[in-house]
């Protein structure tokens, strides 16, 4: 089975100009998550998926694989749909594992137990997701608890699972089908879908300045001699 590794990345980034190529820890944030898939050690090739040569560039230096995607692609109105299935169009494999570099965090062990529990138990579509083990409300309404009952301990909830989307896995076929079901295919459709939980500083994700500010303090707190 050949599975390979997309990490997508525009140089376009309105809340955080250039926010791929920004310094943390004293290298470029994509870096971080090149580095961790490749200490993974589970993917038959690793492709950093732009429409930037200069981010290109980095990747090759980094030893991975840069797929250019198509100017279009890398529009503020193109879907994650839209860019994965070109890359699916163009790249030969049987499944794919899109890894974001925004979660600078994730570590190799993660990202291994990620893939293992994809083959292992023959999923089509797999999402990492963060439990929210608290009282939630959508619309207005609670959703894990009773207005007229006492509230439980919070370890007693039943967790709340949100997108955490750093790792997002499907298989091609599948997700060929889905697409052409549907349009859509990111979260699954028909197929076996599952949800893989992360937990502490894996569920960072670097979306605008504050992000970053919490980012490199993480940093410096992991990496205090």
């Amino acid at each position: 089975m050949k599975i390979v590794c997309m990490i997508p990345a525009r140089m376009g980034s309105k809340r955080v100009p250039r926010k791929n190529l920004r310094l943390l820890g004293g290298v470029p944030l994509i870096y971080h998550v090149i580095r961790a898939a490749k200490e993974a050690d589970c993917f038959s090739e690793i492709y950093v998926n732009t429409e930037s040569d200069v981010l290109g560039k980095h990747a090759i230096d980094e030893g991975v694989r840069y797929y250019h995607r198509p100017y279009h692609l890398a529009s503020d109105t193109a879907t994650n749909d839209d860019f994965v299935k070109d890359f699916l169009d163009n790249i030969g494999c049987d499944v794919v594992v899109q890894l974001l570099p925004t979660s600078p965090f994730i570590t190799a062990k993660e990202i291994r137990e990620f893939v293992l529990e994809m083959k292992d138990e023959s999923l089509h579509t797999l999402v990492s997701v963060i439990d929210n083990q608290i009282e939630c409300i959508y619309n207005n309404k609670p959703v894990n608890f009773d207005l007229k009952r006492p509230t439980p301990p919070s370890q007693e909830l039943e967790p709340i699972k949100s997108y955490a989307c750093v790792l997002m896995g499907w298989r091609k076929r599948m997700y060929r089908h889905n697409m052409s079901h549907y349009g859509c295919a990111y979260h699954g459709g028909d197929g076996k879908t599952r949800y893989f939980t992360l937990k502490g500083f894996s569920e960072i994700d670097i979306d605008n300045e504050e992000d970053f500010t919490m980012a490199e303090a993480i940093w410096s707190y992991l990496n205090e001699s």
